[in-house]
């Protein structure tokens, strides 16, 4: 996890910043144990290893400091699971019927450390034919509540297609945002009705 903040349009040259958290009402206060610095080596962010996720608010403070003038300090109360950025669904694997135009979708939810519950997440499913160097049509499926796998029908079994899938919390305490798209995934045969045809 990354936090970072600007320094004050007025703030003094040698203004230094430090970040303090916690997690939970039970934990102790922490200070950032690894800054990112900008080139003047002023602390401007924090990266956070290892942040487990709860369902209360954490806090955080920003304070500064300055031989010339007294700095204003920041905090706030972040319920993180609310900002978290969900990584795609993993282990994506497509398997087509070809006697049908049935393709089976499968997939396992992303893993975090807050909620093991299918019923949490809802996906998006991205599939496009692969044409190069033009766009194609896309077909978008929302698949939501305890599911991990979808049927395609598809429209052409001559074509390849490209399918990528993202994730958003749909219950729980998961952030209802829309994550990153995986990476694209490939499946169907790309068939050439012209070959195996003789011409005279």
């Amino acid at each position: 996890m990354n936090c970072t903040w600007e320094a004050g349009r007025d703030a003094p040259g040698d203004t230094q910043y430090f970040l303090y958290w916690q997690n939970s009402r039970d934990d102790d206060v922490m200070e950032c144990e690894l800054y990112i610095k900008d080139e003047n080596g002023r602390n401007t962010g924090c990266r956070f290893k290892n942040v487990r996720i709860e369902i209360e608010k954490s806090y955080f403070l920003v304070n500064g400091s300055s031989k010339d003038s007294p700095i204003q300090f920041y905090d706030e109360y972040i319920q993180l699971y609310k900002i978290e950025k969900l990584m795609p669904p993993s282990n994506i694997t497509i398997n087509c019927d070809e006697t049908k135009n049935d393709c089976i979708i499968q997939w396992q939810r992303p893993q975090i450390s807050h909620s093991n519950k299918d019923r949490c997440f809802k996906y998006e499913i991205n599939i496009k034919y692969k044409v190069r160097g033009i766009s194609s049509l896309t077909f978008n499926i929302n698949t939501y509540e305890w599911a991990n796998s979808h049927t395609f029908q598809r429209s052409n079994t001559r074509k390849k297609y490209l399918l990528k899938m993202r994730t958003a919390g749909s219950a729980c305490f998961v952030s209802p945002a829309w994550g990153e798209w995986s990476a694209p995934v490939e499946f169907g045969k790309d068939k050439n009705p012209c070959l195996g045809l003789l011409f005279p």
